[in-house]
């Protein structure tokens, strides 16, 4: 056997059934003898960046460690933006890279790979002889699985080729995973108890994590026994949709009803949600309030921008523990759930001016949420246009939204949704992009096309730069230094075998929606949204406007 059938075995073991990547010299062995088995796909990206990028977004919408397979040298180093994003959203990724050997005569693509991982954020793992290797390969995945965090495999290629002439035993990282921490401590929880009790205007929020531990039952149940109101985190967009004390996102991206509300806040508990710099808006947004957070993570490693408690535990254990502990004193509370917060929250929302240069980006959004179906997935690139995202477009019943913005990086979203769309097969799916960030990488349309993945894709098309050109504007410069004459993104989707259609009015995107949702494939929607009209965030900051934000409410 040779060592990089054995590694295909070890890879199947640890359940690798995708795979994304490019084909090189420092990685084609493996791969043809991955692709042997008839129950593995592989997904072959148009380059390597978004090739973890798509193991990122298939990772966190299935559970599941993602993976992806690049050469060495510079198939390494163009993967440098995603891995610092799957870092900063804690993906389990393992990218396996080739390595030429330290003696190779043929240097030309010999580089120090550690170090460069390493400055990537991102663990460091190779494979130093054929006696170590099933442990060293199960050490990567572990730490993958257990730090929730993307880790390089290095592969030396002259090893790959060596003969193993004994029997090959692979033992997977799942044997070796501990029992989470998911039952929480009483010690812990007390404090918290008390907290509530004796809060008179108490908020919940439910993030990312509160959605993977299944907890919104659990936390609605609590918010109706304190009279809290309901938030989310951006992450957590839609969680408590429907309910009629929901307030919306927390935050950078809350509405103008939400921020006047949460100012009032004496006690926060946050459910799976970091509670970090956007969703308290540095710390602004609960100016009289204490703090508490409930995360299945381990104590958090620095203070914060707001410090507070900390539980360690599952969200929904701990939410029902909570529960069980207030119902036993027979504990109830009104909180914030008075007539006056009820009519902050039914006021009427404020009437804008419709731009004239392009697309109303608050009525798209709206449409855009009419248009999405029950338990639709959503992906949203990076850029100015996602704040229109969070702040304008309702979601539905079920519906699940994946950011690409944990670097702040721009070019993510394509390889987010097509890892999503990998690993969601049969699952109806939206995606939004920018046209900035769909150039970075519009050779993926390619790669949808190719492993006929269905996706329709709305491009927030304002023919430039949409942050920079609201900062130029702030600053007083030439904001046409950050715009151009925009291409026709239907057409290009065409030339690369899928469909689209340029649209003509906010009010069209709902039957657009529906074509491309019934036709499969690739169809793309370029929405041309006037450049000139900032989001109410880039209102607030650099022009010093006053938030009018709507509070969202599901579409009927």
């Amino acid at each position: 056997m040779k060592a990089y059938e054995a590694i295909a075995l070890s890879l199947r073991a640890e359940g690798i059934t995708d795979f994304f990547g490019l084909m090189g010299d420092g990685n084609m062995w493996l791969w043809g003898a991955l692709c042997r088995d008839k129950e593995v796909k592989p997904y072959n990206a148009r380059h390597e960046s978004m090739a973890v990028s798509m193991a990122d977004g298939y990772a966190r919408t299935t559970g599941k460690v993602g993976l992806a397979m690049v050469t060495c040298g510079p198939g390494l180093t163009q993967c440098g933006t995603s891995l610092i994003a799957a870092y900063r959203g804690k993906t389990p990724v393992v990218l396996i890279a080739g390595h030429i050997a330290e003696g190779s005569k043929n240097r030309t693509q010999l580089m120090d790979q550690r170090r460069f991982v390493e400055a990537c954020y991102t663990r460091f793992h190779t494979v130093t002889s054929l006696d170590n290797m099933a442990e060293e390969i199960a050490e990567a995945f572990y730490a993958a699985r257990i730090n929730r965090c993307p880790v390089v495999l290095n592969l030396p290629m002259d090893l790959q080729e060596e003969e193993i002439d004994w029997d090959y035993e692979y033992r997977p990282s799942t044997q070796f995973l501990p029992r989470r921490i998911e039952t929480p401590n009483p010690d812990q929880l007390e404090p918290v108890i008390e907290k509530l009790m004796a809060a008179k205007r108490p908020v919940i929020i439910g993030g990312r994590g509160a959605i993977m531990a299944g907890a919104r039952d659990e936390i609605v149940k609590l918010a109706d026994r304190t009279g809290a109101l309901l938030a989310t985190s951006l992450q957590g967009k839609g969680l408590f949709a429907g309910h009629e004390w929901d307030v919306g996102i927390s935050g950078a991206f809350a509405s103008a009803p939400t921020e006047e509300l949460l100012a009032e806040a004496d006690f926060v508990l946050g459910v799976g949600a970091e509670l970090g710099y956007y969703t308290t808006e540095g710390g602004l947004i609960f100016p009289a309030a204490e703090v508490a957070r409930i995360d299945i993570k381990p104590m958090p490693e620095e203070i914060g921008v707001i410090p507070g408690l900390y539980v360690q535990a599952d969200g929904r254990r701990a939410v029902a523990a909570i529960n069980e502990a207030l119902e036993a004193r027979q504990f109830r509370g009104q909180g914030m759930r008075t007539p006056e917060t009820r009519a902050v929250l039914d006021a009427a929302p404020h009437q804008f001016t419709p731009p004239t240069d392009g697309l109303d980006p608050r009525a798209l959004a709206g449409h855009l949420g009419a248009a999405l179906p029950e338990n639709v997935l959503v992906t949203c690139g990076a850029g100015h246009f996602f704040s229109w995202i969070g702040m304008y477009m309702p979601m539905p019943k079920g519906a699940e939204i994946q950011y690409s913005y944990n670097f702040g990086a721009v070019g993510q979203g394509l390889g987010v949704m097509i890892g999503t769309a990998a690993g969601n097969p049969g699952r109806k799916h939206v995606a939004i992009e920018g046209d900035g960030s769909t150039m970075f990488n519009i050779q993926e349309f390619e790669t949808v096309v190719r492993h006929k993945l269905d996706i329709v894709l709305v491009i927030w098309n304002d023919a430039g730069y949409g942050a920079e050109v609201h900062k130029l504007v702030a600053k007083g410069f030439d904001e046409t230094l950050a715009q151009w004459d925009s291409p026709n993104f239907a057409a290009i989707a065409k030339a690369f075998g899928g469909d689209g259609v340029q649209l003509e009015k906010a009010s069209d995107l709902g039957a657009a929606i529906k074509t491309g949702l019934a036709k499969g494939g690739l169809y793309v929607i370029d929405a041309r949204v006037s450049p000139s009209t900032p989001t109410e965030g880039y209102a607030k900051v650099y022009f010093g406007a006053v938030n009018h934000a709507p509070l969202l409410r599901p579409v009927a």
